[in-house]
């Protein structure tokens, strides 16, 4: 027969009310202990406790549970063989034990874990992972250690840990660091290993560290057994008034026999009045992005997000860095800016370096009128090329009115003098003048009911550019020619029930178009159609003079359903097109001189399909009917659960080795643990 008690304990400033429920229960009034045996049952307000056998300490506020042992409170669950616990002190000694941390989601099974306190717990013969544990069956994931120590919010730290998929080795490490649950905490970060048939075996390790609150610092270390070994480091700060980041990556390549170095920041600093910004981009061999653009860690960051970094710099013909200091008054603001530039490409196209001083006065109202106004001062070096003085004069006057129909105009001129060296093959001027003269008129008309929504908007613009001299190119504006040139064209959308249709028009008259150059621009046509689940899109240039057509893209996506999407594309361009980029800018000098430019001829595809809850595919395939044929190509398949995920993907890039173009192949499986981060096999 159970025996059902229920007794209050009081003591200064701490009330326990106990309940307990047990087959049988026994008082030793020498020692203070309670004795009770058989499906013992205590709780309270903050916890539940059970056991076959159950010793609690009236005094110290200990309580032995031995067989079948279970324990939970809002902060922990626990299953055991036998464990003690101090209720008032919140620690615990628990053998053979299971413990579920619920706030971060960690499940710990040890032959030994101690609760050193509310936050801090100590394992030993572990494993540790997010993944719920379940009888007779291996966690998805988990880290084995001998030792694992647990600072909640703080930190992990294991000792001889081995990451494990479903009972299988897969990693092993000495020394394991990482964050003991969301907070930004110094650890290690998951390991990369993998191999590559251009650079051998890669082993990747790095360590984050945490500085303070608004600082860290990662470090990272690159083994690629054909290569050599690369090191690098990532530190990172921002406060009320300053943010940066800062990148520095070195490795000495034994096949090319070279040392490369990259550096990377940005630092930005605003005060009361004056801001300084800080941007570097630098390397110090120009083949460095095509070796390593993909190799090496780096974050980006929001800062470099911001200045869109091309990290992987596999296509940038040339880097810039740049800083300036800049101190605004009412209106208006003085800036000293110094740039440089480094050539990836070999051929010493990038301009030259400078150190600039300007003036810039923000539009301001002077009656119907809007006026601005910027003048600077810029000295220009290039080694073995162009050096020498630029001082530019550059007032602007707008106006703009009408509601309907709108219009605007805009009137600047532009004042430039030369005291230049080495400026062959361009010409040796002192001086140039330019007046720019812009017109547009625009205007909206649309009409809104239950069946219909549509909209209409026609424009008409006019330009007109004076230009003397054609100096070196110095600055964007030297790269204007004179120019005479209309604009006109329309938006139009058609929303109905069931359909969406979305077009443009526009075409331009060029009146100083001379040689092959037809005055008649191409006419520009875009479209797109939204109908039932599918989408379709082309844009292209239509020369009407020669009746041939320069562009034609297209695009079709197809979703049949909430789990599958169909992606189609393809670029056609003639030898020698005339470039979109040159349609809609000014004239720019030398563009009627025909470049010898090969056409592009491209066709990929894209497929996405959720095939169930967990299992996911996609495939990516671009070919180029050039004679270059398959390029860039991936296909990826996903598997997730509650607690980790992994992606599996299948790659190839052409890539240029040695001076001779080959083809990169990478297998890539990728884990995504919960709480702890990703694990890349590449």
């Amino acid at each position: 027969m159970k025996i059902f008690i229920i007794f209050i304990i009081f003591f200064p400033a701490l009330t326990f009310a106990l309940e307990i429920t047990s087959d049988t229960l026994e008082y030793f009034e020498k020692d203070k202990r309670y004795e009770a045996i058989g499906n013992v049952h205590i709780k309270d307000e903050t916890f539940i406790f059970r056991a076959d056998k159950v010793v609690y300490y009236e005094q110290t506020k200990d309580i032995e549970g031995y067989e079948n042992f279970y324990y939970e409170d809002e902060e922990i669950i626990v299953w055991a063989k036998e464990g003690k616990m101090n209720l008032e002190k919140k620690t615990a000694v628990l053998k053979n034990a299971i413990l579920h941390i619920k706030k971060r989601d960690f499940w710990i099974t040890a032959e030994e874990i101690e609760r050193l306190s509310e936050i801090k717990y100590r394992a030993k013969r572990a494993t540790f992972s997010t993944c719920e544990i379940q009888r007779e069956k291996s966690q998805p994931w988990c880290f084995s250690a001998e030792a694992v120590d647990l600072v909640l919010d703080d930190i992990f730290i294991s000792r001889m840990t081995t990451f494990k998929v479903k009972d299988i080795p897969l990693v092993f490490t000495p020394v394991f660091w990482g964050p003991g649950g969301t907070n930004r905490k110094s650890g290690f970060l998951p390991f990369r290993v993998g191999s590559s048939n251009t650079r051998g075996v890669q082993l990747s390790a790095a360590y984050y560290h945490v500085i303070d609150s608004s600082k860290d610092l990662t470090a990272y270390i690159d083994y690629l057994s054909k290569t050599g070994i690369g090191k690098g480091i990532e530190y990172r700060y921002i406060d009320f008034n300053t943010k940066g980041m800062w990148y520095a990556y070195q490795i000495d390549d034994r096949q090319l026999d070279r040392s490369y170095l990259e550096l990377r920041a940005v630092h930005l600093r605003k005060t009361k009045g004056l801001d300084i910004i800080l941007d570097i981009n630098y390397v110090n061999k120009n083949d460095f992005y095509k070796e390593y653009g993909d190799t090496r860690s780096i974050s980006n960051t929001y800062l470099f997000r911001q200045y869109g970094k091309d990290l992987q710099g596999r296509y940038s013909s040339f880097l810039q860095s740049s800083a300036e200091v800049s101190l605004s008054l009412v209106g208006s603001r003085f800036y000293l800016l110094t740039q440089s530039w480094k050539d990836l490409r070999y051929d010493g196209v990038s301009p030259p370096g400078k150190i600039e001083l300007g003036y810039v006065v923000y539009p301001y109202k002077f009656g119907l009128l809007n006026i601005n106004f910027n003048t600077n001062l810029a000295e220009y070096y290039k080694e073995d090329g162009l050096k020498g003085l630029r001082f530019e004069l550059s007032p602007e006057l707008t106006y703009s009115f009408g509601d309907i129909i709108k219009i605007s105009q805009s009137l600047s001129l532009k004042g430039i003098i030369y005291n230049l060296k080495e400026t062959s093959p361009y010409e040796d001027i002192s001086h140039r003048e330019m007046i720019l003269y812009n017109a547009k008129v625009f205007s909206r008309l649309y009409k809104n009911t239950e069946s219909i929504f549509h909209l209409l908007e026609p424009f008409f613009e006019g330009l007109w550019i004076g230009v003397s001299g054609k100096p070196p190119v110095l600055s964007s504006i030297e790269l204007v020619d004179s120019t005479a040139l209309i604009r006109a064209g329309f938006y139009n959308k058609l929303k109905l029930k069931n359909i969406d249709i979305e077009g443009r028009v526009a075409q331009i008259y060029d009146f100083r178009a001379k040689g092959e150059w037809s005055r008649l621009y191409p006419l520009l046509i875009e479209g797109i159609l939204t109908f039932w689940k599918i989408r379709v899109g082309f844009d292209t240039y239509q020369n009407i003079s020669k009746g041939k057509i320069e562009r034609f893209n297209s695009w079709i996506s197809f979703t049949p359903d909430e789990n599958t999407s169909i992606y189609l594309s393809q670029r056609y361009t003639t030898d020698n097109a005339i470039s979109p980029s040159y349609i809609w800018s000014p004239t720019l000098r030398n563009q009627y001189s025909f470049k010898q430019e090969r056409g592009i001829k491209t066709y990929s595809v894209t497929v996405v399909k959720n095939i169930s809850q967990r299992w996911s595919l996609s495939t990516n395939i671009n070919y180029n009917a050039n004679g270059e044929g398959l390029r860039d190509s991936s296909f990826n398949v996903r598997y997730s659960e509650k607690c980790w995920a992994t992606n599996v993907s299948v790659a190839r890039r052409p890539i240029l080795r040695e001076g001779k173009e080959t083809s990169e192949f990478s297998f890539t499986v990728l884990f995504e643990l919960k709480g702890v981060g990703a694990i890349k096999l590449l």
